[in-house]
């Protein structure tokens, strides 16, 4: 099943996301509608992994706490991630968080 979803509808392999999760894919998609392609497919990758992250430790990534923020980093940290794609990452997660 194709998503209509932008940029979802330009990508292979775009994983599912539960009917649940619908608040967090329509905020992404209205936020990501506002960048170019190649920069949303980044944004969208952050945001999904995220999305990932959040919902293998039963959270939310709506309400995340800044302490659920902190592990996340210290995860990337752990794992060698640029302090650019670290700030990326918070970055378009308080761009998505802006939007109501």
């Amino acid at each position: 099943m194709e998503s209509e979803r932008y940029p979802e509808n330009h990508m292979q392999f775009v994983p599912d996301i539960p009917n649940q999760w619908q608040e967090f894919a329509d905020r992404r998609e209205a936020l990501l509608l506002d960048y170019g392609y190649n920069t949303a497919r980044a944004y969208w990758a952050d945001l999904q992994d995220w999305f990932e992250w959040a919902v293998a430790r039963d959270k939310n990534v709506l309400t995340l706490t800044e302490s659920d923020r902190t592990q996340y980093v210290a995860l990337l940290r752990r794992r060698k991630y640029s302090e650019s794609t670290i700030r990326r990452r918070l970055v378009v997660l308080r761009l998505l968080l802006a939007r109501t």
